[in-house]
């Protein structure tokens, strides 16, 4: 626990000085960075299912696509076009990887090395897009904020109250007392970071905006439960003291900012 905390306090101030800073190239380096270890990490999981996937090109593939969303200009048919081809492309390769693998052939390598670029890189592109929007600074704290409110809250209420398993072949340890108390947490901390952030939505499209990362991020948390079971293994990485890997703590704002971004739009 006390190395969980520390991490958290280190990482989370850097994390909103870099959401911050005037530029919004640090923002998407740092996406871009955060898709390539990510991908890495579930192309390593995918080795323990028995898939033989490139992590290097996987890594490389999600930070390139990433960073290409930098050069795009917002409201554009490209734009848009790019937006939904990131989401199918996302989409599809999560339905992949929740496969239970294929024979070694040269197909399944190299879908075993796309998928996860693919799946992480395809809905982080999202990020530098919603940073360029207007008010993106104030929106993209929202989504990380709200997202952690939503974990925090469905821990502490799991913990004091929770007695019915939600997914117990999926995450044991989660209940539906747990999920609600996220769900309200996260509608809670939207509708009040709406208020203090200056934005423009109203309360109640704030309120359903909360609701919906409520959901979401714990979809995307049992998502990432679900890889690392058919993985078997108990977190994506090790690369953060307390927490695991990356992707333990990506798996929600991974889902959400997409969330986020077709909600401003």
């Amino acid at each position: 626990m006390t190395s969980r905390i520390a991490t958290a306090a280190v990482g989370l101030p850097l994390l909103l000085l870099v959401v911050w800073v005037d530029h919004s190239l640090p923002f998407t380096a740092l996406c871009a960075a955060a898709a390539a270890l990510g991908a890495w990490e579930l192309s390593g999981m995918a080795r323990h299912w028995g898939d033989r996937p490139l992590e290097a090109a996987s890594a490389g593939l999600a930070a390139a696509l990433v960073a290409s969303a930098q050069l795009l200009p917002l409201d554009t048919f490209w734009a848009t076009l790019s937006q939904s081809v990131a989401l199918l492309l996302s989409a599809l390769a999560l339905a992949w990887l929740l496969r239970r693998g294929t024979p070694d052939s040269r197909p399944a390598r190299l879908l075993a090395t796309l998928a996860p670029a693919l799946f992480v890189g395809g809905l982080l592109f999202h990020a530098p897009l919603l940073r360029a929007a207007d008010s993106g600074r104030e929106w993209i704290l929202l989504l990380l904020l709200t997202t952690f409110a939503t974990d925090t809250g469905a821990y502490l209420v799991g913990k004091a109250v929770g007695r019915t398993p939600l997914a117990p072949a999926i995450s044991p340890a989660k209940t539906r007392e747990g999920a609600a108390g996220g769900l309200l947490s996260a509608v809670a901390a939207c509708m009040a970071l709406d208020a203090i952030l200056g934005l423009p939505a109203t309360w109640w499209q704030a309120a359903l905006l909360g609701g919906a990362l409520g959901i979401v991020g714990q979809l995307g948390d049992l998502t990432e439960s679900r890889l690392k079971r058919i993985a078997d293994v108990k977190d994506s990485g090790r690369i953060m003291p307390g927490h695991g890997g990356l992707l333990d703590r990506l798996d929600s704002v991974t889902l959400n900012v997409v969330v986020v971004y077709y909600f401003v739009l």
